[in-house]
């Protein structure tokens, strides 16, 4: 496994590889190498690891980060100047950590590093660059010191036909458990037309950190904005001589916790302490910014309202920009008129939720220039054309911060209120019109009924404001029904032949929505809004796409290619192995619209390993046939963080076995079981009818919230769960 050192992803959105800032690219990096590991901090001197950590894999002894955006800039070595701010900002952030290393699987980690070493983006006379410079060293049990030559030793990392180089990467030569792993990663940063790129300060590590240290220097035209949640430290803010803005914290024993990636149902930005912040370049010309845009200072804790008001700037701000929508506009009107045409009484809410699906159907899928805010205007005009009573709405995401912890308009996420009762967001997957995101449920949300859009005005609409609780969905709105068909083939009794037809509901949709191709999301729309017209018609009568119909139908058969390995995927992540043969499969409804709300899925395939022979009879491992769910592990046990669940959710399965002639059916009382506590519980039962065996499962988590109190009872469903996977049952031979 290697480590990662990663620029900031917002950034690295933007740049693609360059040449180096300055002339001497290795001697530059030298100085800073030089510098850093002269750093005069008594952490990165202490090699001893305290008691009580032995049995951890890494512990990292001591980090800090020097962060820099200021007219004296001392880690830039190529002498560029502050000056104008509207021309270009200056920024170093160097993140220096020391390891130590336990275990071989630490030692697997960090045997390698890599980095981007360059990147730039440039435009008419703008240019954005990053450089990335890396310094690493071992130091050995006996105080003696490996410094690793990274500028020779790295080996760039190339992809697609022309090499690009993407990464380097280089070896630490010599690593070893037992020794310390010294090394940095120095991003320089010359930024003309944006912003730095937003920085979460991480008070937990899925290792143990013994000492984190933080200092900041900031000229004092940028607008610096942060906040420091669930436990963090708080900052401490200063002068230099300057004039420039100086933060510093610092803190001991971070919290540990398992990797994000690896921890289930978890929000970050809810449960665990960071310092997030923000460093705008406010005073240029050059980059893009709300009205309400705050003038250069240090903001800490800045309320709601500010970012709620940025947010209303900038969906302010696409109303201007609508004169490309005239093609997209016809199609609605035309599929709207003849809607309305054939249903005349439609209601408020019927006439909601058809402007809505024809805007999504007829709304391009370039998402880059077709973005979020452009439609949640586009159908606020269509409401307010159309006589439909509605407010815009704002509302963060409940696996984002909280309204109390946004930093940033970029936390708020922009709907619409129709009729005081339905909610509608940007496209947000196959759901249908009116459905509510799971992000979304339970938030309290801000609403604003528009008079007019004002983006010269600080605060970007005009109307007045309100506030809406966003509902929660039951277990019973999130539901997945699997009926499962089971029989023994009468020349091989150790496969089986499965039929598996699910049913699901709300947030239980989405685990299924990569078997969904666009043609058969396109087909459902079409008959609910009653276009006649097939995509295929549609593109045969258009001049400028007909010529393209043979590339439209290789497309097809390519993603129906891809349809078949996401069934076989599916299948292997359900049963932990992959099926022997797929016999058919087939999607009969995606749950797109309100009155077809269940994604509708069959696929019946043949299956090994789950029948076994013990003689003349056979043992059938009837628990495997629910699928793979959750096994806690100790880190599990151990859990010392609440529990956002997408929603609460239920899972109810039938299994129906057809007993082959000339056996009997053994061990069905272990089949039966029940439990439940506050968070669910589990239950199963069985009947036996002639030669049919149905044994009913049921899992169900009541709530989406469970505080760390309660955890332990989601352990217990869990368990009951495990226990019912293990059960095992005889057909005895007659």
């Amino acid at each position: 496994m290697t480590t990662k050192i990663s620029v900031p992803v917002v950034l690295l959105l933007l740049l693609f590889s360059t040449g180096a800032f300055a002339d001497d690219r290795q001697a530059h990096a030298k100085t800073v190498r030089e510098m850093v590991w002269a750093w005069d901090k008594p952490e990165f001197k202490q090699y001893e690891l305290p008691a009580g950590y032995e049995n951890e894999s890494a512990v990292i002894l001591a980090r800090h980060q020097h962060i820099e955006a200021t007219s004296k800039n001392r880690f830039r070595m190529n002498a560029l100047l502050f000056g104008d701010i509207n021309r270009e900002l200056y920024y170093t952030n160097i993140d220096r950590r020391m390891v130590k290393i336990n275990g071989l699987s630490a030692l697997t980690e960090f045997s390698e590093l890599s980095f981007r070493e360059e990147t730039k983006m440039s435009g008419h006379m703008r240019s954005n660059r990053l450089r990335t410079i890396v310094g690493a060293r071992v130091i050995k049990p006996d105080g003696s010191t490996i410094e690793v030559a990274v500028d020779e030793e790295a080996v760039a990392m190339t992809e697609g036909k022309k090499e690009k180089e993407m990464l380097k990467k280089v070896a630490i030569p010599g690593l070893q458990v037992g020794d310390i792993l010294d090394y940095f990663v120095c991003d320089e940063m010359e930024l003309e037309t944006y912003n730095v790129p937003p920085e979460i300060f991480a008070f937990f590590g899925q290792y143990p950190v013994l000492k984190y240290s933080i200092h900041c220097e900031f000229g004092n035209k940028l607008t610096v904005e942060y906040r420091s949640v669930n436990g963090a430290p708080e900052m401490r803010q200063t002068i230099d001589a300057d004039n420039n803005y100086i933060l510093d914290t610092e803190a001991e024993n971070l919290m540990k916790v398992r990797a994000l990636d690896d921890t289930r149902w978890i929000s970050p930005y809810r449960s665990l302490p960071m310092i997030r912040m923000y460093v705008l370049n406010n005073a240029s010309k050059l980059i893009f910014k709300s009205p309400n845009a705050r003038a250069g200072g240090v903001y800490e804790n800045l309320p709601y309202d500010e970012y709620l008001n940025d947010s209303k700037t900038f969906l302010a701000a696409q109303e201007k920009q609508m004169f490309w929508m005239k093609e997209i506009d016809k199609k609605v009107k035309k599929t709207v008129l003849a809607y309305k045409d054939k249903h005349p009484s439609m209601s408020d809410d019927e006439l909601a939720v058809l402007l809505y699906d024809a805007l999504r159907f007829h709304w391009p899928n370039d998402y880059a220039n077709y973005p979020r805010l452009k439609f949640v205007v586009r159908l606020q005009q269509l409401f307010k054309e159309h006589d439909v009573p509605h407010k815009l709405l704002f509302v963060t995401s409940r696996f984002g911060p909280g309204k109390d912890a946004v930093v940033s308009d970029d936390d708020i996420f922009a709907g619409l209120l129709a009729n005081d009762r339905q909610l509608f967001f940007f496209v947000n997957g196959y759901r249908y019109a009116g459905e509510i995101p799971p992000p979304y449920q339970g938030e309290a949300a801000s609403t604003v009924e528009v008079v007019k859009y004002a983006m010269n005005k600080k605060y970007g609409i005009e109307g007045s404001a309100g506030q809406y609780e966003i509902p929660e969905s039951k277990a019973g709105d999130n539901r997945l029904n699997s009926k499962i068909e089971v029989s023994f083939p009468v020349d091989n009794p150790l496969q089986l032949n499965v039929k598996r037809d699910l049913k699901c509901t709300g947030s239980m949709k989405e685990d299924y929505w990569p078997l969904v191709i666009y043609e058969d999301w396109d087909r459902e729309m079409r008959e609910k809004l009653g276009i006649g017209q097939t995509l295929m018609e549609e593109l045969q009568e258009n001049k400028s796409t007909r010529k393209r119909v043979d590339e439209y139908v290789s497309a097809l058969e390519n993603r129906r290619e891809n349809q078949k390995e996401n069934v076989e995927l599916e299948l292997t992540a359900y049963h932990g192995q992959k099926p022997d043969k797929i016999t058919d499969y087939s999607l009969n409804a995606i749950g797109v619209t309100a009155d077809r709300p269940a994604l509708d899925y069959t696929v019946s395939y043949t299956l090994d390993g789950l029948v076994k022979s013990a003689g003349s009879n056979l043992i059938l491992e009837i628990g495997r046939l629910i699928g793979q769910h959750w096994e806690p592990d100790e880190l599990d046990e151990k859990r010392n963080i609440e529990a956002y669940l997408p929603t609460a959710m239920r899972l109810d399965y039938e299994i129906e076995i057809a007993i082959p002639e000339g056996y009997a059916v053994e061990e069905l009382d272990a089949l039966t079981s029940a439990y439940s506590n506050d968070c669910g519980g589990f239950q199963s039962g069985y009947k036996l009818e002639g030669n049919r065996l149905v044994v009913t499962v049921n899992k169900l988590y009541e709530k989406s919230y469970v505080p760390v109190d309660k955890w332990g009872e989601m352990l217990l469903i869990a368990k009951r769960t495990n226990d019912f996977q293990a059960k095992t049952i005889i057909l005895k031979k007659l």
